[in-house]
């Protein structure tokens, strides 16, 4: 997959049934509304239009236009009890042999440190956006980037078209509401992976 075009830049000729997607990065507030709301006049199908969001409680209901497909994804640390407790495990196992089986004791609490030290490197890294990234095939350079920017705050929105004067005018939407946009030759539809809950607005949670 070819890395994304950024803002100012255009996108190369190739054949429309591919299709386009326009990838911005928002603020967090009204801008981002308004935003959804002017892609969906401008005809913008359901399916073609994903927000993804961070949020403390991801069933918590967001005010967008009814029908919007949005990923929460959750800002907690989910699953961190359970890997501290396996490091503190691994940390014990290893003074155990360290102290019991001098013999072969240092190398194995050398081994079971190192996976303590994994596994709370883990705990307490974020992961943000990166599995719905990964999952769509974005380039590493593209999904490094768009990360950073989810984990200062910012807001993805996805919209995607075939036809290259939509992508102008979605561009035009997205850079008018104060968001940094990047074009994906390709049609991107987000999914819900890795703890990320996937909502349609004023409907039930699809899981």
């Amino acid at each position: 997959m070819q890395p994304a075009v950024a803002e100012g830049e255009e996108p190369g000729r190739r054949d429309a049934g591919e299709g386009y997607t326009a990838v911005g990065l928002m603020e967090d507030g009204a801008g981002l509304s308004r935003a959804i709301s002017g892609l969906r006049r401008l005809g913008v199908g359901e399916e073609d239009l994903t927000v993804v969001l961070k949020r403390r409680d991801p069933l918590e209901p967001e005010p967008f236009p009814e029908g919007t497909r949005y990923i929460v994804v959750p800002d907690d640390h989910r699953g961190l009890e359970l890997s501290v407790g396996f490091a503190a495990v691994f940390v014990v196992s290893g003074l155990l042999f360290a102290f019991t089986a001098p013999q072969i004791g240092a190398i194995l609490f050398v081994f079971f440190i190192a996976l303590a030290a994994i596994l709370a490197v883990g705990a307490f890294t974020r992961v943000g956006v990166d599995p719905i990234l990964i999952d769509l095939g974005v380039p590493p350079e593209d999904a490094d980037l768009w990360n950073d920017a989810f984990e200062r705050g910012r807001v993805l929105l996805f919209a995607g078209t075939r036809e290259m004067s939509t992508l102008r005018k979605i561009r035009e939407i997205l850079r008018r509401e104060g968001g940094d946009c990047y074009v994906v030759e390709r049609l991107l539809r987000p999914r819900s992976v890795s703890g990320a809950v996937l909502h349609r607005a004023g409907e039930e949670d699809e899981g």
